[in-house]
């Protein structure tokens, strides 16, 4: 039983959802959804962060039936010991490569955009340590991060009013250019952008009168998708479909725009002001890693928490170039993109479960 004074108010739901979806990879998914729907991808942006609504609706649903049970102690009501125990961990297991794709990825731009000789294991012995810090505290600890991380870099969108004066309008038309299988299928990519919804599923329990908190869930969920929507608008009209097919980090050509009187590379500033977006990941899943593997396999969550951040700290250094970086992103992506569509799966089993031990009794 989680202790009051360790609950957050249903409020930080919104931050805590927004947190987990917003990332490193606001920088490129423009260019990634743009695959099959093109210059109407925006709206493949709308269908996903809709289908991410209902897949919160149902973890509540479910979340609300258990009374405070997190994803391991359900998964062991519904499946067994064994059964529970070996589904959670492959929940840590993803939110770790998860964590360390974030990392790797945030460490390459650093490398590409600003300081190229700067080598990968230095950067992550100045990191790791304020991880540890931050989830070796009271959950309480991650939720201010989270809260940091959404409001501290709010400013960087009133960079999207430089490109505009650069912009031609007619790049997004035609709209409705594209059948609506190439929108699903860009929806399909566009839902990479919102994953790790799925922690919601292990900090349940430390949000105070948590059946109350769906609504800013669902708020920041919309929160997500409006910012994801405006960004890939701004580019799409700054950016030809020819330019932006060849653009790695198109939002960082967006910030190239800005220019200030007593500010030359704005890209700089942003990329800086991007450790308060991923930090906030980093934190909430690796304490969501550590926990999850700590109530499936009793184990001290401090010493659980040692070896994520010692294992993230490896797989950053190994892997090193862009192909690899891809191969592991694709691999946890795939993950994540079961994961998801096992919460429809999950509330299909809760429901049957339930029905089966109401029938016995």
């Amino acid at each position: 039983m989680i202790k009051d004074k360790d609950q957050v108010p249903p409020l930080m739901a919104f931050f805590l959802i927004s947190a987990a979806q917003i990332g490193v990879g606001v920088l490129s998914f423009t260019s990634v959804i743009n695959k099959y729907a093109g210059h109407d991808a925006w709206m493949s942006i709308i269908a996903a962060g809709m289908f991410i609504h209902l897949l919160i609706w149902i973890m509540y649903k479910v979340l609300n039936d258990y009374k405070g049970e997190d994803f391991a102690s359900i998964h062991r009501s519904i499946y067994g010991k064994w059964i529970g125990a070996f589904i959670s961990i492959v929940l840590s297991v993803y939110l770790l490569l998860l964590a360390a794709v974030v990392l790797r990825s945030y460490l390459e731009i650093i490398q590409v955009w600003m300081f190229p000789e700067v080598k990968i294991w230095a950067l992550l012995l100045l990191i790791m340590p304020l991880i540890y810090y931050i989830i070796s505290g009271k959950f309480r600890i991650v939720v201010g991060v989270c809260f940091l991380g959404i409001v501290y870099p709010f400013v960087l969108i009133f960079a999207l009013i430089f490109p505009l004066k650069f912009s031609n309008i007619t790049n997004i038309m035609p709209i409705f250019d594209h059948s609506l299988l190439e929108i699903v299928q860009s929806s399909v990519l566009a839902m990479f952008s919102f994953l790790g919804i799925g922690a919601l599923m292990i900090y349940y329990p430390f949000i105070k009168d948590s059946r109350n908190s769906q609504k800013y869930a669902h708020y920041g969920n919309l929160y997500t998708t409006i910012l994801y929507v405006v960004i890939c608008f701004v580019s799409y009209i700054y950016y030809s479909q020819h330019e932006i097919k060849d653009v790695i980090w198109p939002t960082l050509g967006l910030w190239k725009i800005v220019e200030l009187p007593f500010l030359d590379r704005f890209e700089y500033i942003g990329i800086s002001t991007l450790f308060f977006v991923i930090l906030p990941n980093l934190a909430l899943y690796i304490w969501g890693s550590s926990r999850t593997l700590n109530r499936a396999l009793h184990i001290p969550q401090k010493w659980i928490s040692i070896f994520i951040l010692t294992a993230v700290y490896f797989i950053c250094i190994f892997v090193e170039g862009r192909e690899k970086i891809l191969q592991v992103s694709d691999f946890s992506t795939k993950i994540g993109f079961g994961l998801l569509f096992y919460i429809p799966v999950l509330f299909v089993m809760h429901f049957i479960s339930r029905k089966v031990k109401r029938n016995a009794s």
